[in-house]
């Protein structure tokens, strides 16, 4: 056990890049995996990691290769604690990511991650805004779907930075997914999808993507595609008093208009049946595929959704509860419409125009949802040809990422270029 204090003022332990700071005598605790640091008080226990840079003495121990930049969490009860504090916060191992600091001010809400020439960057914010201030690049937002991550678009997110140098890719986790905290004292009711749009722009604004540095394209994935379509559509339609700009191009990845699928409402009905903490990934496999009568596939993609709580046992990185609600939305979003007012200028005045935004939808194949009347109404829009491309992945399921990236890039690289 390390322990460093000082009788005045603040407290610190380091290990090379991580910090923990409390106000008062600090410890590292060794429960879980040597990783967790711990302020002790007389009353409470705080746990908070933080970068260096902090401006105090430091100690230093080799560092844990386990961590990885990019991503802020730190727990609500060290911030109530010291509320002035000021930090650029970093994560915790995997198991441990379970609050983000969305209460300290001036920090993104959501956690996510940058890919920058075909690679996960480990460069720090400012060094990445700066190369689309002065060099001119480009931001791209993808947007997982439900019960995902934003390691599910990693791979098509490399490919297309690799490809086009020019785009630096911001991959978040949306709302109760991945390592954004599904703590309602962060997200509270609803779970919308406006209330998801809320949440990009106060992820986007204080790492400075706002006005010429505002995302110029947004992709999402089925869930992700609808709040893609929902920010494009705030941002169209409404004054731009959060100093973020519409995008040129909105991509939405096979997002079928309408309610969701009632195989989606199967996934969230069998996962909610079971007991948690989940035994073990093999266990919770067979179970989806015996008694629920699974596709083996997609209970496997089910079990990457689950971490070591540090205690022998599973839990999900994903909060059920604001899954189920996010799901609701689907109907009650109007699909077509929001389209329509996103690609056909509703006004003669050229600053209006230049709040419109380009549609590419990319359609699998072997979806059977794209039903000729669902595919008749987009055609029916104004600005189908125009604004609104249909892209069709003949080959590709649902995640057509996954069944066609090849099909998917080559589209996405057409659609950008131009």
């Amino acid at each position: 056990m390390i322990i460093a204090s000082r009788p005045a003022g603040m407290r610190i332990i380091c290990s090379n890049r991580w910090s923990v700071v409390g106000d008062c005598e600090l410890t590292a605790a060794t429960a879980i995996s040597n990783r967790m640091f711990t302020t002790l008080s007389s009353s409470k226990s705080y746990h908070m990691l933080i970068r260096r840079n902090c401006n105090t003495t430091t100690y230093t121990s080799p560092a844990s290769k386990q961590y990885s930049r990019g991503r802020r969490y730190v727990s609500r009860s060290i911030h109530n604690h010291h509320p002035k504090l000021t930090y650029d916060a970093v994560s915790y191992p995997q198991h441990l990511k379970r609050r983000y600091a969305s209460n300290v001010n001036n920090q993104p809400k959501l956690a996510y991650e940058w890919i920058v020439n075909g690679k996960q960057s480990r460069l720090n914010d400012n060094d990445i805004i700066k190369s689309v201030h002065e060099d001119g690049k480009e931001v791209i937002v993808f947007l997982h779907g439900l019960l995902g991550n934003a390691k599910n678009l990693r791979s098509p997110a490399k490919k297309l930075t690799q490809q086009l140098s020019n785009y630096n890719a911001l991959l978040l986790d949306i709302r109760g997914h991945g390592n954004s905290t599904s703590d309602s004292l962060y997200f509270e009711q609803p779970h919308t999808f406006t209330s998801c749009v809320e949440d990009i722009k106060d992820t986007l604004k204080p790492l400075g993507l706002t006005g010429t540095n505002s995302p110029t394209v947004i992709c999402g994935h089925s869930l992700g595609g609808r709040i893609a379509l929902q920010y494009s559509h705030t941002l169209c339609t409404t004054d731009n008093t959060q100093q973020i700009e519409a995008p040129r191009q909105t991509w939405i990845l096979d997002s079928v208009p309408g309610k969701a699928d009632p195989s989606v409402h199967g996934v969230l009905n069998a996962i909610s049946s079971l007991p948690t903490p989940i035994p073990s990934k093999t266990w919770l496999i067979d179970t989806l595929v015996k008694e629920h009568k699974m596709n083996k596939a997609i209970a496997q993609w089910i079990a990457t959704n689950l971490r070591d709580n540090g205690d022998d046992a599973l839990e999900w990185i994903f909060n059920l509860h604001i899954a189920n609600e996010l799901v609701q939305n689907f109907s009650e979003q109007d699909f077509t419409k929001m389209i329509h007012d996103v690609t056909h200028p509703s006004s003669n005045d050229d600053d209006m125009k230049k709040k419109k935004s380009t549609v590419q939808l990319v359609m699998a194949g072997r979806n059977k949802s794209w039903s000729e009347e669902i595919i008749k109404e987009l055609e029916s829009i104004p600005s189908f040809r125009d604004r609104l491309h249909l892209h069709t992945l003949d080959k590709a399921g649902h995640w057509v990422h996954v069944d066609d990236p090849e099909g998917l890039l080559k589209v996405m690289v057409e659609g950008l270029e131009h």
